[in-house]
């Protein structure tokens, strides 16, 4: 019988949400056997992204504790390439499709592309990663979370979010880009 490394962490978990059988677990989650018995043995690299969170939802966790699970730490630094794929796979393989999509089409709606991103906001989530603001939202200046675009903005001055930033913990990765307005058109 293949080694189960990761067995009495996910019964611990399943017990707690009310879960009792693996076959239960397999039933919550949506997975096939195949995919529950390659969690468990800890080899994720064939497993596609979309597997990975249906099993953490049933589980009620979120799909970076899942990852960490199987010895991956949050900041990334014994990630296999692999699961940085599988978090990835949606975007990369549709990327170049809607990037010709776009060239030959420039007025297509820009909505048929955000489903795309949600790979990356996986990977974000996964990494710790967490967004400093929301685009075009209105907040007062921060200089410790912001970088204006002007340089007579003061702190606590309105500003609106251009472009958001992100921290890890108490670290910020890269400041928010504020401004005093939002770009032309919107309101």
């Amino acid at each position: 019988m293949a080694e189960r490394p990761l067995d009495n962490w996910l019964q611990e978990r399943m017990r707690a949400v009310g879960l009792f059988s693996w076959r239960a677990l397999q039933a919550r989650a949506g997975i096939s056997r195949r995919a529950l018995n390659q969690v468990r043995q800890g080899k994720w690299g064939s497993l596609r992204l979309e597997q990975l969170q249906k099993l953490a939802a049933a589980l009620q966790w979120d799909l970076g504790f899942l990852l960490r699970l199987n010895g991956h730490d949050k900041m990334g630094s014994t990630e296999p390439p692999e699961v940085l794929f599988s978090l990835l796979q949606p975007l990369l393989t549709s990327y170049p499709t809607v990037r010709e999509i776009a060239r030959r089409k420039p007025d297509w709606p820009a909505q048929n592309v955000t489903a795309l991103f949600r790979s990356l906001d996986a990977l974000l989530q996964h990494w710790g990663y967490e967004p400093i603001g929301s685009p075009l939202e209105s907040v007062p200046f921060d200089p410790q979370l912001h970088q204006p675009d002007q340089p007579d903005i003061r702190p606590g001055d309105p500003v609106y979010i251009r472009f958001v930033g992100y921290r890890r913990g108490d670290g910020i990765l890269c400041p928010a880009k504020v401004s005093r307005s939002l770009p032309g058109g919107l309101s």
